[in-house]
């Protein structure tokens, strides 16, 4: 007597679900990432949008020092386009993930254990669909002067 109609695969249905293979993950990445000109990289590096969205980071260090940060970041990455790229100072730390071109900034908290890691949102594919925007924008208004 046939007691169930419950496939012989049913205990996969209650495995935890892992995170996409990392290796995987980085492939993928790695396959799709763009490969921006050095002048690209330091205009995102140096724009106002994050130099604004560091100064917001309440990292223990002066927005000097954070500025400094992203100069010597800037020159490593130009020099080693495909490698990550850390500075740290005390207990602060900036980092340009090269696979999704994403600047991070880490900092312990004051009066905590704890530490703070957070995405900076203005990441190099967003400056260049800005810089795209606007030199479009500049050609129409270029285009109506004749």
């Amino acid at each position: 007597m046939k007691i169930s109609n419950i496939d012989a695969h049913f205990h996969q249905l209650f495995q935890p679900k892992t995170p996409a293979n990392k290796l995987d993950e980085k492939t993928a990445l790695s396959t799709n990432r763009p490969t921006p000109t050095d002048e690209q990289i330091r205009d995102w590096l140096q724009s106002p949008e994050i130099k604004q969205w560091l100064n917001k980071q309440m990292m223990g260090i002066t927005n000097t020092l954070k500025i400094e940060m992203v100069n010597t970041i800037t020159k490593n990455i130009l020099d080693k386009p495909d490698k990550d790229c850390r500075v740290q100072y005390s207990g602060a730390a900036i980092r340009v993930d090269v696979l999704r071109w994403q600047l991070w900034a880490s900092y312990k908290l004051p009066y905590a254990s704890g530490i703070k890691a957070l995405d900076c949102p203005y990441t190099l594919q967003k400056h260049l669909e800005e810089s795209t925007r606007e030199q479009s924008t500049t050609n129409k208004h270029a285009s109506h002067i004749d």
